[in-house]
């Protein structure tokens, strides 16, 4: 806050009776550090709100002083939540954790992400998890970045790591511009990248793919590789691991096997139990811990 701002916040508070329950933290002087208020906005509130016996935000609201929108921005940084993005947001409204907070699929991803604090995350601070589906890289990588918001809503450092080098899907997703440089090009030497911040979830970094590579299972299997990942995570609270589905290619097994551990997600009435099966397998023999499946839909 400002000098002015907590010059007129404090004669706001001061002038009126209900000062003693007043803080910086409150709604009122937030609005004004915000230059949504003045002074005087904030003492015709506060006296509607006695008079009324209503809670502040709608003394506010009744006035016609400020919008819903000032509200819900207020109450996102009180309860260090994530605010829900406009209509005209770029990224994709597929996003039901951000998008559609009280939505049954918001509600799902809460639990799961309940269930992956609970059996793994907790005792392993630093730990990085992976995400493989049997196919569908669409939809795999969409429910990664919806897992990844949800961890983020949390207050925890979240990054997600699109290792799909062969065909990236997180740039889409997060809107990114389709060229920019990422995992490939870090591993490969070619650049430094840094994982970007996304200015609409708090707490949220994403690293994606980079330049289509010719040779995507050498650069995964590569120490270089690990070392990255290795250095990266200690940045962070939680690290997931976007990959490409098993139908096509090993390169999903390859970051399994780096990370250690791995959730699968599966395709509702579509993944063949058999498939499935072999997945699990392969895993198992490769040492990667498994975690449980979620479904996608």
């Amino acid at each position: 806050m400002n000098d002015l701002a907590q010059r007129m916040t404090a004669n706001a508070i001061h002038s009126d009776p209900l000062h003693t329950t007043i803080n910086t933290h409150q709604m009122g002087p937030m609005l004004v550090a915000m230059g949504k208020l003045s002074p005087k906005d904030l003492a015709q509130i506060l006296a509607t709100q006695k008079k009324l016996g209503i809670r502040f935000g709608e003394a506010a609201l009744s006035l016609g002083l400020v919008n819903e929108d000032d509200i819900k921005t207020i109450l996102a940084e009180q309860f260090s939540y994530t605010k829900t993005p406009a209509a005209s947001s770029k990224l994709d409204h597929r996003l039901s954790a951000l998008f559609q907070p009280d939505s049954r699929q918001a509600e799902a991803l809460r639990n799961l992400r309940s269930e992956l604090m609970l059996r793994y995350f907790n005792p392993k601070p630093h730990s990085s998890l992976t995400l493989i589906s049997a196919e569908d890289a669409q939809g795999s990588a969409l429910t990664a970045a919806n897992l990844a918001v949800s961890f983020a809503q949390l207050g925890l450092r979240t990054l997600l790591v699109d290792t799909n080098l062969r065909a990236p899907q997180l740039n889409t997703v997060f809107n990114l511009p389709e060229n920019l440089p990422g995992l490939s090009d870090w591993i490969a030497n070619r650049t430094s990248v840094a994982p970007i911040n996304i200015d609409a979830v708090r707490s949220l970094w994403v690293l994606p793919a980079g330049t289509r590579a010719p040779n995507p299972q050498e650069l995964l299997s590569g120490k270089h590789y690990q070392e990255l990942l290795d250095a990266l995570t200690q940045g962070f609270d939680i690290t997931l691991l976007s990959t490409a589905p098993m139908d096509s290619n090993r390169d999903a097994q390859i970051v399994a096997a780096q990370s250690g551990a791995a959730l699968l997600l599966v395709r509702q009435h579509q993944t063949k139990t058999r498939t499935l099966s072999a997945i699990c397998q392969r895993l198992r023999e490769l040492g990667v811990r498994l975690l449980g499946s979620a479904l996608l839909g």
